[in-house]
């Protein structure tokens, strides 16, 4: 059985956007030269530059949807997993590309990744089939003491992160051009890159991480222990240093 993991991106291909979707969201491309890159759909608002580091734009999870849902009776082997979804309505396919983790009982610790699932009324009915994007299905049957999550892809609607205020999920990646509102693209995590940096210029050789400096959204800072909440390593700045907005050259090491 193969395991493909990655697509090859030719030079310049990481440099494109589209309109409608034409990957698996989180789909992972690589360059020739190992640069490193995630295929994500931008949010609402329109990103202005390369550089600017991204993360999820909205919350990943629904209070009513989050964990101890009811999962029921499944077998093994099954791709179609009905599950009890007592509250709160779903529209279609608003966790496609996202996961079930099974929180406990039979089951408990194991992720899935979602294909599909239709639209659900809840105060219709309480049943929706959840179809996974796993050829084998399930690995371990669920009975009615299976209780589990759901969790949106990261990468459906990311925006500029905001250091300084709530991430939603710690830096993504860096954006590798001006990004429209709403169309798909890829964001860089590993490799050479450029990243915008804050007042708290790189030095080279040292380590980068997301500023969280007011009115410095989306861009790095140098790494500095002292006095810091919420730190997150995004690489190392190389080449030159920069100067406050411009942008940073980098080897990024947000995700490989």
């Amino acid at each position: 059985m193969a395991f493909p993991n990655q697509i090859s991106l030719s030079y310049g291909q990481e440099k494109k956007e589209t309109s409608g979707k034409k990957l698996k969201l989180g789909t992972k491309g690589v360059t020739p030269d190992g640069r490193v890159f995630y295929y994500a759909r931008n949010g609402s608002s329109a990103i202005t530059t390369a550089g600017m580091i991204v993360d999820a734009g909205t919350a990943l999870t629904v209070n009513a949807h989050d964990m101890d849902v009811p999962a029921g009776t499944n077998a093994a082997g099954t791709t179609a997993v009905s599950v009890e979804v007592p509250t709160t309505d779903l529209t279609k396919d608003q966790y496609a590309d996202g996961y079930i983790i099974f929180n406990d009982g039979p089951g408990e610790g194991e992720v899935y990744r979602i294909k599909s699932h239709p639209a659900h009324d809840a105060s219709d009915d309480n049943t929706v089939i959840i179809t996974i994007d796993e050829p084998d299905g399930l690995v371990t049957a669920t009975t009615s003491s299976s209780l589990f999550g759901l969790l949106v892809n990261p990468y459906a609607a990311v925006k500029v992160i905001d250091g300084d205020g709530t991430m939603e999920t710690g830096a993504l990646g860096v954006t590798t051009i001006p990004m429209t509102a709403s169309y798909y693209g890829w964001i860089q995590t590993a490799g050479i890159g450029s990243v915008a940096i804050g007042a708290a210029v790189g030095v080279v050789g040292d380590g980068l991480q997301i500023s969280q400096a007011s009115g410095e959204d989306g861009r790095a800072e140098l790494y500095d222990l002292s006095g810091e909440d919420d730190i997150q390593s995004i690489g190392t700045a190389i080449g030159i240093p920069s100067v406050d907005t411009d942008k940073q050259m980098c080897l990024l090491t947000i995700r490989y």
